[in-house]
């Protein structure tokens, strides 16, 4: 309404001007006041995306104890989905299937009252139905992401995300061994009330180099986003196996979602308003869709290699840089070469003054970082080897 209000005052105006300064200075007032209207909006839209941010973190930190209370009551344990494993439970609770994409196994599992083994056919079939499933379909069975969509979405807190994810994440990966009997285990659990449970489960194995078909089964997008974005893709893919191990539903407790783990509070932000020039909060359904992750993703690591790292004059010094803002933070990386988290000047300076190997030494030692970013540069460096022969398909776009 303020908008219309303001056009029908600048035309009235214009119309019956007297003068042509009347008119260049009505005109000017009209603008003035529409860039004030922009830039309120624009405040206020900040303001509601940082008091959603506080909300957004209070929300995922409470569906994930809740559910570890709960869950315990009912298994004797607290297993819920992390980076490398996904979990999901059917509606009763009293059955769960756990994807571990970085041992490659997935357990079948069934409680009980009573000590009266489980026949095959319900083994297969849970295996089966596992291998059928859409992506959108799973995050509904995580009882905490499922939690976190429904109170997010009641209470206006991120944007509103409806598609859905109709792929088969697990297409192809299972083997499809006949399950025997005498691969049928057994737990017995005693639970914190003294009523006693049993626990029967099976271990089904992933197909042979099941990370490699999974990194094949991203490859062309990441290869599209290595060319937009002038990321190599041994870099994307070694970040992607580092933060996830392949797995589109991990999660963490920071909160951080999918391939790459975007934290929604902070890169999540950063990236998706380099791509689109709005500020939004994005739900954990968006960050667990695959394209939009890998897309932000490298959006984000361009961001620290181009922005904030652009003074790095060494190209393998600021990928060691960047690999560790990407973990710890760009603060964090400034704080191991200067005395300040803000002072980037210094920081830089004192990079552009050493080795990428005696970079690579300090990131690997330095006592301001902690041991996992410590350990995640070694990771990068390590598992990009694996990629680099597709570095060659995107040859002259670097």
């Amino acid at each position: 309404m303020k908008k219309i209000a303001l056009l029908h005052f600048a035309t009235f105006s214009i119309l019956y001007a007297s003068q042509p300064s009347d008119i260049i200075k009505d005109m000017q007032i009209f603008k003035e006041k529409q860039l004030q209207n922009i830039a309120a909006i624009h405040k206020e839209n900040s303001e509601i995306v940082k008091q959603n941010r506080i909300y957004y973190i209070k929300v995922a930190k409470a569906a994930t104890e809740y559910y570890k209370k709960y869950i315990s009551k009912k298994w004797g344990d607290t297993k819920l989905s992390n980076i490398s494993t996904f979990v999901q439970y059917n509606d009763d609770m009293n059955a769960r299937q756990s994807v571990d994409f970085k041992k490659g196994v997935v357990t079948l599992e069934v409680i009980s009252d009573t000590n009266n083994s489980v026949n095959t056919d319900y083994f297969e079939k849970e295996r089966d139905k596992l291998s059928h499933e859409t992506l959108s379909q799973a995050t509904t069975k995580d009882p905490v992401a499922s939690l976190e969509s429904k109170f997010m979405k009641k209470k206006s807190i991120t944007s509103h995300y409806q598609k859905h994810d109709n792929s088969k994440f697990l297409d192809g990966y299972l083997e499809n061994k006949k399950i025997k009997q005498g691969d049928i285990k057994q737990k017995k659990v005693t639970l914190k009330d003294g009523d006693v449970k049993f626990i029967y489960f099976v271990d089904v194995k992933m197909v042979p180099e099941h990370l490699k078909k999974r990194a094949l089964k991203f490859k062309p997008f990441v290869l599209e986003k290595s060319r937009e974005y002038g990321i190599e893709p041994s870099s994307i893919f070694a970040t992607i196996e580092t933060e996830s191990y392949f797995n589109p539903l991990a999660r963490s407790n920071i909160p951080a979602y999918g391939l790459m783990q975007i934290v929604p509070t902070t890169a999540g932000i950063d990236a998706y308003y380099a791509l689109t020039k709005k500020k939004k909060l994005l739900p954990p359904a968006y960050l667990y869709n695959a394209h939009n992750n890998i897309e932000l993703g490298a959006k984000y690591m361009q961001i620290i290699r181009y922005n904030y790292l652009k003074g790095i004059r060494n190209p393998l010094s600021r990928l060691y840089c960047s690999a560790t803002a990407y973990n710890a933070g760009i603060g964090s990386l400034f704080r191991v070469f200067a005395n300040s988290k803000f002072a980037k000047e210094d920081a830089i300076k004192k990079i552009n003054s050493m080795t990428p190997d005696e970079v690579y030494a300090r990131l690997r030692t330095s006592k301001r970082l902690t041991l996992e970013a410590r350990e995640y540069v070694k990771h990068i460096k390590t598992r990009s080897e694996n990629y680099k022969i597709w570095d060659k398909e995107i040859e002259g776009h670097l």
